[in-house]
């Protein structure tokens, strides 16, 4: 401590002259007070930081992420013209519960896609149902303005959880150029594309695909 206070002697005129004041303890002594609450406030300033880090963490495990995904797979791909190709719904739960899934609709470019009919048995143009929801409500392509809707329900008191195939798009390019395949979905809205749960919409995001169609 000495050899401190005599290097600041050397180096610091005015510590040097209050030092050889009458009462300099009285100095020290307010010094000594200022070092303690300097450093009780760099140490409180770095408990508080590490609260905040716990308490944040905390709240990313008490607030799962209940909302869903519907997505495509693949969400790109280049094929030949005269080429058939199957798309995936996927639907992704993440945290959350769904009982029932409604796409309104699911739309493409006619003169670029053609939705292979996967029930040629029954009326009209359906696509390939999955089976995590197993209870088809609606399954219907309109094939000259590129709209395809799905309603799959899940019976009653089930429901899913999880990532899964919701249902499959088997498509024919029948012409040259690109097509978006992209869900009707406003947040929050239950009249185009949801994913529920006891009446409630889950959905809270989509993710659409586009598709290119060279020459042969």
């Amino acid at each position: 401590m000495d050899y401190i206070h005599n290097k600041i002697s050397e180096k610091i005129n005015w510590y040097k002259k209050w030092h050889t004041m009458d009462s300099p303890d009285i100095v020290h002594w307010l010094l000594f007070i200022l070092v303690v609450v300097f450093a009780w406030s760099s140490i409180s300033g770095q408990v508080y930081l590490w609260l905040n880090e716990i308490t944040e963490q905390e709240i990313s495990i008490r607030l799962p992420n209940t909302n869903s995904t519907l997505s495509l797979d693949p969400q790109t791909n280049t094929v030949k013209k005269g080429e058939t190709f199957a798309v995936n719904i996927i639907l992704n739960t993440n945290d959350g519960s769904i009982d029932g899934v409604d796409i309104y609709g699911l739309h493409y470019d006619p003169t670029i896609l053609e939705v292979v009919d996967d029930l040629p048995k029954q009326k009209g143009i359906q696509i390939e149902s999955g089976k995590i929801l197993p209870n088809n409500a609606v399954n219907s392509v309109d094939p000259s303005t590129g709209t395809i809707k799905l309603g799959q329900l899940s019976y009653g008191g089930e429901n899913f959880k999880g990532r899964g195939v919701l249902a499959t798009v088997h498509f024919k390019a029948v012409g040259i150029g690109s097509s978006f395949l992209k869900f009707d979905f406003s947040t929050g809205s239950t009249v185009d594309t949801n994913a529920a749960y006891k009446g409630k919409d889950k959905l809270g995001k989509v993710v659409d695909a586009i598709y290119t169609v060279v020459e042969k």
